[in-house]
């Protein structure tokens, strides 16, 4: 998975999980558990697939609380792991995204204000938010 999707993937999990106590949120969350549950099955019998650093986890055993910030970390980067390895999960992934993502809000609701005042001397100046990439003056 390369960085641009995994860093998608990442908002999109933290923004269904601090969705998760709307109706929206819930539906969405008990969907991506759904996947992430069926990919564990997947990779039980081989067991060769590398995990995220952390411990692995299992939602068949216990599901993901979307409130504990660490295990909506751990099962992203699992997610994110088993990626490559596993086309059904990528696919599966990739469907979620599609229907679920943007029924949640990706960001928060915030303002960026850029002011260079009247009087002022500027040779090279970038404004803007979320700037992603390299940026060359």
């Amino acid at each position: 998975m390369d960085v641009d999707a995994a860093s998608a993937l990442t908002q999109a999990v933290s923004a269904v999980a601090g969705a998760a106590g709307t109706a929206v949120g819930k539906q969405a969350w008990e969907a991506l558990q759904q996947l992430a549950k069926r990919a564990y099955q997947r990779a039980r019998p081989g067991a060769e697939l590398d995990l995220a650093a952390d411990a692995p986890v299992d939602p068949a055993d216990a599901p993901v609380d979307p409130a504990d910030e660490e295990q909506v970390r751990v099962l992203t980067g699992t997610l994110i792991a088993r990626y490559d390895h596993d086309p059904e999960l990528a696919r599966d992934l990739a469907g979620w995204l599609s229907e679920h993502a943007g029924s949640v809000r990706l960001e928060q609701d915030s303002t960026v204000t850029n002011v260079v005042s009247e009087n002022a001397r500027v040779a090279k100046l970038i404004q803007g938010r979320d700037f992603h990439g390299t940026i060359n003056l």
